[in-house]
């Protein structure tokens, strides 16, 4: 009876709509939501239509509002959880005297508790509105750092974002007519697209080369940032289309000098007594890329003699650096996957290799504690883009905590994923024997980490992925090594005197 009601002209205020072809109404490029069985439509079928595009915006709005009020409940429950967690290190760093008198301890406890009373508003600010760039000083830089519970390992996903961009024309050519003559497209119409094509390469071009410093700038900016961590000793950057270090040796050139600048720009904020600590704590930087199974070294850094007098060998230079600590960088990329992955599984069934085979450690990047990725123009990443891993060692299952950051890259997404991280654990001081050191000192000694173990994987996949490995800094055996250095004077005396 509905439907007989709109096929009267009083139902619509024109007459019935009837033989309409379906690709009239962009069938054949969107979805309409018409039957695509039919060929005729009428007034019924395109008001079905328009009410069931309604509900959709309407479902979708719907969502969208619900998941925007769900992630603000979390970050605002997470952001609470990151002010109870400092003030449980305050608290726990604060220790009593055993040897002092009474009237002298109930002095230093209300001294104590009347700061600890002033210093919450100043965590609440920190928290709740950090800074949009890097602090200034060292002081301020581990201020945002937690003081226990920090990673080993962490992995940084990256992505390029690709030019959006209208395609150009294509370039006319020359066709037939119906009556089968050449017809020849006016050369003035021909320059007006091959004009239209070289400015669309052009801009696709600069698009692709600001790209690649932003790339270069956060990987940077990442690197560094991670030498303020002791207990963090490999650090992989993966990066889909590799398009910071997919090329000559130059590639390469350009992230150490991208890192070493992004190092003299931190520095530069110190005071002198900042960045003599900051120097002690400086790891050395090598970068190994997976594919070309290729390290560089980014920095010697300064070591520490333990024979300061005047009476120095050779053999105390070298003992120096090689207690230096080192902090590892993997570049990886989709060749991780696409390459290396065929090549070790033909090696596999060719030579019959065991899980504790090296050339597992050569062609995939350790299992990470943290995965952690920015957001990217304002958008969520909620995909590893085709990043691959393998846990370094087979009888240690690691349990990698991924984070998909709301908030764009910046020290504040670098704080916020390593609170991120140490909240996962439950809080513990004096559980390893550097603990208390580390709570006190933030430039202690790293401290020893376990991971939760996963779920162990079925046979034919642990046969595969799984291995045991030595030290990953340890240079695999049949790996060709090209090392480019910025010497310091101590290295050059010690080569001098070997």
């Amino acid at each position: 009876m509905v439907t007989s009601l709109f096929k009267k002209k009083k139902a619509a205020p024109t007459n019935e709509i009837t033989g309409l072809p379906a690709t009239s109404l962009g069938g054949t490029r969107y979805i309409s939501g018409l039957d695509s069985a039919k060929e005729e439509y009428t007034t019924w079928d395109l008001f079905v239509v328009h009410v069931m595009r309604v509900m959709l915006n309407f479902t979708i709005f719907t969502y969208m509002r619900l998941l925007d009020i769900h992630s603000l409940i979390v970050n605002a429950g997470e952001l609470v959880q990151i002010v109870s967690f400092d003030l449980k290190v305050r608290f726990a760093s604060h220790k009593k005297d055993p040897t002092i008198r009474y009237i002298q301890t109930i002095i230093d406890e209300t001294i104590f508790y009347w700061d600890t009373f002033w210093y919450i508003p100043s965590i609440i600010w920190k928290v709740f509105n950090p800074r949009t760039g890097t602090p200034v000083g060292l002081a301020k830089c581990m201020e945002y750092i937690p003081r226990t519970n920090t990673p080993k390992t962490v992995a940084l996903i990256l992505q390029l974002n690709p030019p959006m961009l209208v395609p150009p024309p294509e370039i006319p050519q020359p066709y037939l007519d119906a009556d089968r003559r050449i017809k020849i497209p006016e050369k003035k119409e021909v320059q007006y697209v091959i004009a239209i094509r070289n400015e669309y390469f052009t801009q696709c071009k600069t698009h692709i080369a600001a790209e690649r410093v932003r790339l270069l700038r956060e990987m940077g900016r990442f690197i560094t940032w991670c030498c303020l961590v002791p207990t963090i000793t490999e650090v992989t950057i993966f990066e889909k289309l590799g398009a910071c270090w997919d090329g000559d040796s130059n590639f390469i050139d350009s992230i150490k000098n991208a890192n070493l600048v992004e190092l003299v720009a931190l520095a530069n904020t110190f005071d002198p007594s900042e960045l003599k600590e900051f120097k002690k704590i400086l790891p050395q930087i090598v970068l190994l890329d997976k594919y070309s199974k290729i390290s560089y070294v980014v920095n010697d850094g300064e070591a520490e003699l333990q024979n300061a007098g005047p009476d120095v060998t050779a053999d105390d230079i070298l003992s120096s650096y090689e207690d230096q600590d080192r902090l590892l960088v993997n570049l990886c990329d989709h060749r991780v996957r696409t390459i290396n992955y065929p090549n070790l599984v033909s090696k596999i069934v060719t030579q019959d290799l065991p899980p504790s085979d090296s050339a597992f450690n050569e062609e995939f990047s350790p299992s990470a504690d943290l995965v952690v990725a920015p957001a990217n123009n304002g958008h969520y990443i909620s995909k590893c883009s085709g990043y691959a891993c393998v846990d370094p060692d087979l009888e240690t299952k690691v349990k990698s905590v991924v984070y998909f950051s709301h908030i764009k890259f910046g020290y504040p997404f670098f704080s916020r994923a390593l609170y991120h991280f140490a909240l996962e654990f439950p809080f513990r001081l004096g559980g390893n024997p550097g603990d208390e050191d580390f709570l006190n000192d933030p430039v202690a000694q790293p401290r020893d980490h376990s991971t939760a173990d996963t779920a162990p994987p079925s046979e034919e996949m642990l046969n595969v992925f799984k291995r045991i490995s030595g030290s990953p800094l340890r240079t695999p055996s049949g790996i060709s090594t090209r090392i480019t250095r910025i010497p310091s004077p101590r290295s050059m005396i010690a080569k001098s005197l070997g």
